[in-house]
């Protein structure tokens, strides 16, 4: 009985309770406006507006970075240097001495990294060799013009010959025809300057003829690089003599 009594005064307890709180809820609150008189709307200035946009101060838009692979690989950096950084201090909380020294790091390592390529760079100069002739080809020029200049290239055309070094007799046969060219002004000799080059300068059609005829002779043995036997050597030797001929026909013309 005493159990059925609580129950039944626990109920009406709370039946009168949740009435009030109901009332409570739904009671409505006055609405009060603001009634004051003689406002004047605010004036924006357009001029002060523009200026403050050209302002760097006042430029609050973030320009998000498009992800490429030139982000991705500062985020990598920055990812291990943290991974590093982390293992190397731990769970220790660094001071303002060894943070400084963990945020300088970085810039130490570019650094060193920029100084390693720029020696590398000093050291291989393949922007040099790339740019530069070939050592080979102006040793080659230089002794060419030497030849042509200053030496008996008829003796050293003999002498070859004497001691079986066909290949190299072709050589002195052919820059004594070049001598004999520019000493009767059919060409100007300039070292740097082509075989073709000098066909070209050749007017005579005749000569031009027979000096292009030697000339791929000349190539052909010269830069094949192969043994010259002493019958190649006597094949070839017959359109130098042509050459000569033509020289000789044109002084008595």
């Amino acid at each position: 009985m005493k159990k059925r009594f609580l129950i039944i005064l626990l109920f009406f307890s709370f039946g009168i309770l949740y009435p009030q709180e109901t009332d409570s809820l739904t009671q409505k609150k006055e609405i009060r406006y603001d009634r004051t008189s003689n406002l004047t709307p605010v004036e924006l200035n357009e001029s002060q507006i523009e200026k403050y946009k050209s302002e760097e101060d006042f430029d609050y838009i973030t320009n998000v970075e498009k992800d490429n692979w030139w982000t991705r690989f500062k985020k990598w950096i920055n990812a291990k240097y943290n991974q590093f950084i982390n293992w190397f201090f731990g769970d220790y909380k660094a001071n303002s001495i060894l943070a400084a020294i963990a945020a300088v790091i970085p810039v130490l390592f570019i650094l060193a990294l920029l100084g390693l390529i720029a020696w590398l760079f000093s050291k291989l100069n393949p922007g040099g060799k790339i740019l530069q002739n070939p050592r080979t080809s102006e040793v080659f020029l230089y002794e060419e013009e030497e030849l042509i200049k200053n030496e008996d290239l008829s003796a050293l055309m003999k002498e070859a010959i004497q001691n079986g070094q066909f290949r190299l007799a072709v050589r002195y046969y052919y820059l004594q025809e070049l001598r004999k060219l520019d000493e009767l002004e059919l060409i100007h000799y300039e070292y740097q300057k082509t075989n073709k080059d000098y066909s070209n300068e050749i007017i005579n059609k005749k000569i031009r003829e027979q000096f292009t005829n030697i000339t791929k002779l000349y190539e052909f043995i010269w830069y094949g690089s192969f043994q010259v036997s002493e019958a190649d050597f006597k094949l070839a030797e017959k359109g130098f003599i042509r050459m000569e001929d033509a020289l000789k026909n044109l002084k008595h013309e």
